[in-house]
C-alpha cells in the first residue's frame, strides 16, 4: 500500500496566493469559557485527576468516577455563572460520585455529583447543612444563589 498518489497529496496548483486567509487567534491562547471564569480551568483539572486516581478500596468503598458522572460533573461546573470564585476542592465518593466544594471562612457549598442518582447542592455553615437540595438537570439556579451567598454578592 502506497500513501504516494494524486488524492493523497496537498493540491498546491489550486491555492491562489491573493485569497489566503489566516487565523489571528493562537492555538497557545486560553479558550473563551476560561477566560471568562479563571476558576474553571483548575476545577476542569481537578476534575480529571479525581478520575484517574480513583480505585476500589476493598472494605471501604468504590471511588472509580465514572464518564457519565465525569460529564455530568463538568455540565455542572459549566453552568455556573459566577466569574469570580475561589477554586473548588474536588474528591471522590464512595459510589463513583464526585464532591466539589467550595469554601469562603467556616460557610462552604458542596455539591455532590452520583451516577444515575442526581446531584445534591448543600449550604454548609461551619460544618452544619444549613440547606440542603436535590436538584434535576435543569435547576441549577439554586447552585449559583448558594454560591452568590457565599461570597456576598
Amino acid at each position: 500500500m502506497t500513501f504516494i498518489g494524486p488524492e493523497n497529496c496537498p493540491n498546491f496548483d489550486r491555492v491562489k496566493r491573493d485569497h489566503q486567509q489566516f487565523v489571528a487567534e493562537s492555538v497557545f491562547e486560553l479558550p473563551r469559557m476560561i477566560d471568562k471564569k479563571p476558576w474553571l480551568a483548575h476545577a476542569f483539572t481537578e476534575l480529571m485527576q479525581v478520575q484517574r486516581s480513583g480505585k476500589l478500596e476493598p472494605g471501604i468503598g468504590d471511588f472509580q468516577v465514572t464518564d457519565d458522572t465525569l460529564n455530568m460533573a463538568g455540565r455542572i461546573l459549566g453552568s455556573i455563572r459566577h466569574r469570580y470564585l475561589p477554586s473548588p476542592s474536588l474528591s471522590a465518593l464512595s459510589g463513583g460520585g464526585v464532591q466539589i466544594t467550595w469554601s469562603n471562612g467556616a460557610d462552604a457549598v458542596e455539591v455532590s455529583v452520583f451516577p444515575r442518582e442526581g446531584v445534591g447542592v448543600a449550604w454548609l455553615a461551619g460544618d452544619v447543612p444549613i440547606e440542603a437540595v436535590e436538584l434535576g438537570a435543569d435547576e441549577y439556579g439554586k447552585m449559583n444563589e448558594y454560591l452568590a451567598e457565599l461570597l456576598n454578592f
